[in-house]
Order: structure tokens, then sequence, then C-alpha cells
């Protein structure tokens, strides 16, 4: 490939050759792309150029005689970018009065490179912010006095689908696009995961059948279902200093007042949660994610066949997978304070 950049004088001279080729300024534009990609002149410049071609005017040498182009500081490139870094070459070229072309080299020199931005849960008010920051800031205080890790019952719902296509990877040339994969169908066949978990493993869940979802009346049997698997499985939560400190989302049916009551009925703690913050639920940021690699092709026939898969995939984790999941949270509380409660991942 060749390393040769273009001057302004090269650029004009290709057009004096587009023209008498009988090009428009639009297709000459198109082709100075297709030769220079960033260094082409930009489309009006081809058009103001065509202009005066088309007046008999063919020295492109005069603007090269004249002042020598504007400078502009790293500094003043890089308030802009800090203003907003989502703004095109052209933008920032317009903003500085410079050409495009100088923009670039100096983006470049200062290690600037251009990736594709990711997707969050929500786009986070100031107010939502604060208020995941200050919510981590009293959790980890009280952690730092005393660890509760141990006492945390988190839960959470997900929907598992019966086609989950892989994702393939291929060998391409660069400049190649990738084998592509279609996404699998969100309206196909799928059924609601409702699962509860401590530092020991998964202490309840329920599959709920195709086309059932959560509402209230059902959350609330949920957790009498879920205080007699704790009575089973995990008697030391009976002991006083043992009390469960229950850690769920604020989704509607989990708040309402029946809810509330029958938590409280059963002397459970309900543990602050800040509002869009799924990357501080360890359902959503550790099992799920888990589960979800492993579900990564998957084809499920009946709904029998994905209690099976589920059972099983559970019974593999071995106790030290589900402490790591809960006792990541003090780690995820730092982090997002020390981003000032955006989302940090």
């Amino acid at each position: 490939m060749s390393n040769f950049v273009p001057g302004n004088y090269d650029l004009r001279t290709a057009l004096i050759f587009c023209f008498h080729l009988k090009k428009t300024a639009a297709e000459s534009h198109r082709m100075l792309v297709e030769a220079y990609g960033e260094h082409a002149l930009g489309k009006s410049q081809c058009f103001e150029w065509f202009k005066k071609f088309r007046s008999g005017n063919f020295d492109v040498r005069n603007e090269e005689r004249g002042r020598p182009p504007k400078k502009f500081q790293d500094s003043e490139l890089q308030a802009l970018l800090d203003e907003d870094d989502a703004q095109t070459q052209q933008q920032l070229a317009d903003q500085l009065n410079v050409t495009q072309e100088a923009v670039s080299i100096r983006l470049k020199a200062m290690g600037k490179i251009q990736k594709m931005g990711k997707w969050v849960p929500h786009e986070l008010n100031e107010r939502q912010q604060e208020n995941r920051k200050t919510t981590c800031e009293m959790l980890l205080a009280r952690y730092k006095r005393k660890s509760f890790l141990h006492r945390i019952v988190t839960g959470d719902e997900k929907w598992i689908y019966f086609e989950n296509p892989k994702r393939k990877r291929s060998w391409v040339a660069p400049g190649e696009p990738p084998t592509s994969t279609a996404r699998p169908n969100r309206y196909g066949r799928k059924t609601m995961l409702c699962v509860w978990w401590d530092q020991e493993g998964v202490i309840y869940y329920e599959l709920l059948k195709p086309g059932e979802t959560v509402n209230t009346e059902r959350y609330r049997q949920q957790m009498i279902d879920l205080n007699q698997a704790l009575r089973e499985k995990r008697p030391k939560y009976q002991k006083r200093q043992h009390k469960v400190i229950l850690l769920h989302d604020n989704a509607p049916s989990h708040t309402v007042k029946p809810v509330k009551e029958t938590i409280e009925a059963f002397s459970w703690e309900i543990v602050s949660h800040a509002a869009y913050s799924p990357d501080l639920a360890p359902s959503d940021y550790y099992l799920f994610a888990s589960m979800g690699h492993a579900l990564s092709d998957q084809r499920f026939t009946s709904y029998e066949n994905v209690r099976k898969w589920l059972d099983d995939w559970f019974a593999s984790k071995e106790r030290q997978f589900f402490w790591r999941g809960i006792h990541k949270l003090s780690e995820r509380w730092e982090k997002c304070i020390a981003s000032d409660g955006q989302y940090f991942e």
C-alpha cells in the first residue's frame, strides 16, 4: 500500500484531470475519496474548484501562494473533544477554521483513534448518577465496618430462548467483513427464569411456562416459596445474627405494598439498590453473564429440555463460583464511586 499523502496542489491537479474527462464535481469527489480517503478534498471544495474551471480559471496554485494555513494548538482540539468526543473531523475543522486534513494529522499525532461506542443499559441523568454514587458509598462504608456479603440473598429474572445461535468467528483479510450471524428471534419461543442465590449456591428457582410473566401476586408467592427454601437449605438464616439481606432490583412487582409486607413478615432486610443499575446486581453482571455464554448454540425442543439444562448447569457450578459473584460487590461499588455514578463497564 502506498504511503503517499497528497497535498492540496496534487488534489486540485487531479480535479482538472477529472474536469476534462467530463466528470461532475460530485463524481470527482467520490473518486478522490476512493483514492485518498480522509486526505481528499471536501465535497464543497470540489464544487468551488469546478466553478472556477468552468469560468476558465485553471490556476490551482493561487491559494498555495496565499497566506499560510491557520495553525491551532492541540489544547484547542482537545477542548473540543472534551465537550463532545463523537464529533467528526469535519465538524472539528469547521470550529477551528482549518482543513479536515489538518485535524486528521493532529489527531494522529495526539494518538487519538476512533472506537465504536458501547451500549449502556440506560442514559443516566445527573440525579440518577448521584443516586448510584451515594448508594454505593453508603454500602461500601457499611461493608468496611463489618462485612455483610455472606448474608446477601439476591435474585432476578432472565428470558431463556429455545434457539440460541452462536456468533461465528472467521478469518478474513483486512477490510473484509466477518461472516454474519442472524440474531435470535426475540419473539420466538422463550420461557422466563426466576432465580435466587447466595454465596453458597442456588437456593430456589422457578421456570415459568411459555407466555407467563411475573406480576405482583406471582412475585409475592415467589417470596413465600423462597422463604420456605431458605428454611430447608439455609437454616443458619433463622439465627438472629444471620438474618437475610435481600438484594433485588426496583421492578414494580418487587416494590409494591403487598410484596413489601410479605418480606417484612419474614424479618428480612432489603438492601438499597439504585435504579438502572444491572452493573451492581450480581445476577446481571455475573450469574446471567456466565449463563449466557453457556447457552450459546443451545437449541431446546421443549420446556422440559430447558429445565433439565438449567438443573445440570446449576449443579455443575462449584460453591466458589457463587462466592465470587457475591463478593465482587465491594469491588463494583468502588468502581461506581470512582466513575462518579456513571456506568463503569
